[in-house]
């Protein structure tokens, strides 16, 4: 059998977000929705940290803002098939639309749950597997294919966070929607 390269890239593509929707549903099986849509999030954010920091050991080893940050998410985006995109970026605010998503498409099919929570905190992993975690981001899904919207989207601004000596009794606050 000869499968080219993009043949290949396909089926993984496939395999990962169905793998993912069996792991869920099994969980949910087992321990109910509630517990497997709690662990899903803690497995995307555990993923998302893990993948940034690879991205930064073997693609981007001096990440700067906010390209690295854009190239990772279009590298994100080419594994998990999130095609669609439009990317816009007025003053320090990144603001990411995607029409078709196989991920999306996976769970309104599922009819289980919203990818919105693990859209926020895949983007601030990603962030601090990049960066390190001296560095976060604010990020705000404001619009869901899976609620009716034209398209998801995403808004993210960057914050950085100052050593304890630094803030002077200031706290750092971030929004997770």
């Amino acid at each position: 059998m000869n499968l080219s390269t993009e043949q290949l890239f396909e089926i993984v593509r496939y395999s990962i977000v169905r793998l993912d929707g069996a792991w869920f549903l099994a969980l949910a099986g087992k321990l109910g929705k509630e517990k497997a849509w709690e662990m899903d999030v803690e497995a995307w954010k555990q993923f998302s940290y893990v993948f940034g920091k690879m991205i930064k050991k073997d693609i981007i080893p001096n990440p700067v803002w906010p390209e690295s940050f854009l190239d990772t998410l279009e590298i994100l985006s080419k594994v998990f098939k999130i095609e669609g995109r439009k990317v816009m970026m007025k003053g320090d605010l990144i603001t990411v639309q995607a029409t078709d998503c196989e991920i999306q498409k996976a769970i309104a099919k599922a009819g289980i749950a919203d990818c919105g929570i693990v859209t926020v905190h895949t983007y601030q992993g990603l962030m601090r597997g990049l960066f390190g975690k001296e560095m976060d981001v604010l990020v705000r899904h404001t619009k869901n294919l899976n609620q009716g919207d034209d398209y998801c989207e995403v808004v993210i601004s960057r914050q950085t966070h100052q050593s304890p000596k630094g803030r002077q009794g200031h706290r750092s606050e971030k929004l997770s929607t």
